[in-house]
């Protein structure tokens, strides 16, 4: 932290899309934004770092939802009665 600011940086994450026919809605890749590199869940929910440049991923609502979404998207499909057309619908232009 810089004298005289009253809070750290907080690194922005960015995403890649990619279809995945097991998921809901669009899977997702982490980009690292150190080195740039795609990573999967399983790279960092360990270790909450690169294993290319090591760039240390701080805690986040962001980061949990991202290693979090395959098991939201494994339970929801498990629940009777309940349809996710809305998931892949996008709302109509005016």
């Amino acid at each position: 932290m810089t004298p005289g600011s009253s809070k750290a940086e907080k690194t922005v994450l960015e995403f890649r899309s990619f279809e995945n026919p097991d998921m809901f809605g669009r899977d997702r890749r982490l980009i690292c934004p150190k080195c740039g590199e795609l990573l999967l869940r399983g790279d960092i929910e360990g270790f909450s770092s690169c294993p290319f440049c090591m760039f240390r991923f701080e805690p986040s609502p962001e980061l949990e939802d991202y290693i979090l979404e395959p098991e939201v998207d494994s339970w929801l499909k498990h629940q009777p009665g309940f349809t996710f057309r809305f998931i892949h619908e996008r709302p109509q232009e005016e």
